[in-house]
C-alpha cells in the first residue's frame, strides 16, 4: 500500500516530465462549469486540480476558483495557468479549508487514486455548503476499450487506482451521504477524435466515425463517468 509521499512523488515526477502534455487541454473542462451550472460571484473548489485549467475556466465566468493538489509541481503548474486563482498544496483527505465554505466542489480524475476515497468524499462534503453541487469524474472498470486492447487501467494505473463499475460507483456516493443528479459518459475522447489535425484528408471520415461509435456505447461501457451530485436531502434551489 502506497503512503501519501509515495503519491506526491510519483507526482511530481509525472508533472516534472510531462508538464501541460499529459493533460486535457484548456477546451475540454467548460462541459463541466455548464453541468454544474456554475453563477458568477460564487465560490469553487477543485480538488485535485492538476494544470488549473479548470480553475481559470471558473475564473472567466466570474467565479472564484480554489484549487489544491498534492503535488507541489502540479500547483506549479497551475499558478501559470490560472494566476487569479488561490491555489494550495495538500491531500484530498485532508482540505486546509473552513468548513460551509465553497458553493461548487470538483474533482476529475483523480479520487480513483486517493489512499482513503471515502474521507476524500467525507473531506469535499466538510467544505461545501448545504446546497452545494458537486462533480466528480471517475473511471469505468468495465470499459469496454480495455476489454478490447486486452490491458486494464487509465494512464496513472501505476499510483494507487481504485477502478470501480457504474453500480459499484453509485453505491459508493450514495454511502458517503450523496444524492445522484445525473451521470453522463466523459466525451473528451470521442471530441478528440473529431478535432485531431493528423491523419491527412482520413481524418475528415474516420474522426467522425469514431465519435459516433464512442457516442453509441452504453453508459455502463464508456470509459469515464461524470457524476452531478449534491448532499443528500437538499432542497432543490441552485447553490
Amino acid at each position: 500500500m502506497p503512503t501519501t509521499d509515495d503519491v506526491k512523488t510519483w507526482y511530481n515526477r509525472h508533472y516534472a516530465a510531462t508538464g501541460l502534455q499529459s493533460m486535457r487541454p484548456a477546451a475540454a473542462y467548460p462541459v463541466f462549469l455548464d453541468l454544474l451550472d456554475v453563477h458568477p460571484g460564487t465560490r469553487l473548489l477543485d480538488v485535485s486540480c492538476g494544470s488549473g485549467f479548470l480553475l481559470e475556466a471558473a475564473r472567466a465566468r466570474g467565479v472564484e476558483a480554489v484549487g489544491v493538489d498534492l503535488s507541489d509541481r502540479a500547483v506549479r503548474v497551475a499558478k501559470h495557468v490560472a494566476p487569479a486563482a488561490r491555489l494550495a498544496v495538500g491531500a484530498g483527505e485532508q482540505l486546509a479549508f473552513q468548513g460551509g465554505t465553497f458553493d461548487y466542489v470538483t474533482c476529475l480524475g483523480s479520487l480513483e487514486h486517493f489512499l482513503d476515497m471515502g474521507q476524500g468524499v467525507r473531506e469535499m462534503l466538510r467544505v461545501a455548503k448545504p446546497a452545494a453541487r458537486f462533480c466528480i469524474m471517475v473511471p469505468n472498470e468495465d470499459f469496454i476499450g480495455w476489454k478490447l486492447l486486452g490491458h486494464h487501467g487509465t494512464a496513472q494505473q501505476d499510483i494507487n487506482e481504485h477502478l470501480l463499475p457504474l453500480a459499484a460507483w453509485r453505491r459508493f456516493f450514495a454511502e458517503q451521504g450523496l444524492e445522484i443528479l445525473r451521470v453522463t459518459p466523459d466525451r473528451w475522447h470521442a471530441v478528440r477524435w473529431r478535432k485531431a489535425t493528423g491523419g491527412g484528408a482520413t481524418r475528415f471520415v474516420s474522426g467522425p466515425l469514431l465519435e459516433a461509435a464512442w457516442r453509441l456505447l452504453p453508459l455502463a461501457w464508456q470509459y469515464q463517468f461524470v457524476f452531478l451530485l449534491r448532499r443528500r436531502n437538499t432542497p432543490p434551489t441552485a447553490p
